[in-house]
């Protein structure tokens, strides 16, 4: 993965982040609560953006063909999960590593 891909990919996590944080501000809850229409078009943006996150990343996952089922079963469940933190760490540093082991394992031919 290029870096723009890796940077453009960490965005959703980032702004999740961020408005869970948001959520933290008793005086930012009862902005919320006082005006939930605001809240209803950031909502659905912010978790479509997480989505298309997931989305590709679990069909990166398990693209990798030489890959065991078991490492792409693990990192799938904690994609879905643990989404913010797994998936940071999965672009910057797991994608790497399962790329590479895909291109150093002989493929099986079961």
């Amino acid at each position: 993965m290029t870096k723009p891909i890796k940077i453009l990919l960490s965005i959703p996590s980032i702004v999740g982040i961020v408005y869970m944080f948001t959520f933290l501000s008793v005086d930012f809850f009862k902005w919320i609560t006082n005006n939930v229409v605001g809240f209803e078009y950031q909502g659905p943006i912010v978790n479509g953006l997480i989505l298309i996150q997931i989305g590709y990343l679990i069909y990166r996952l398990w693209n990798y063909k030489n890959v065991e089922k078991k490492t792409k079963t693990e990192w799938t469940w904690l994609l879905v999960i643990f989404n913010f933190i797994s998936s940071l760490f999965f672009i910057w540093k797991k994608d790497a590593e399962l790329n590479n082991m895909n291109k150093n394992t002989v493929p099986n031919n079961v």
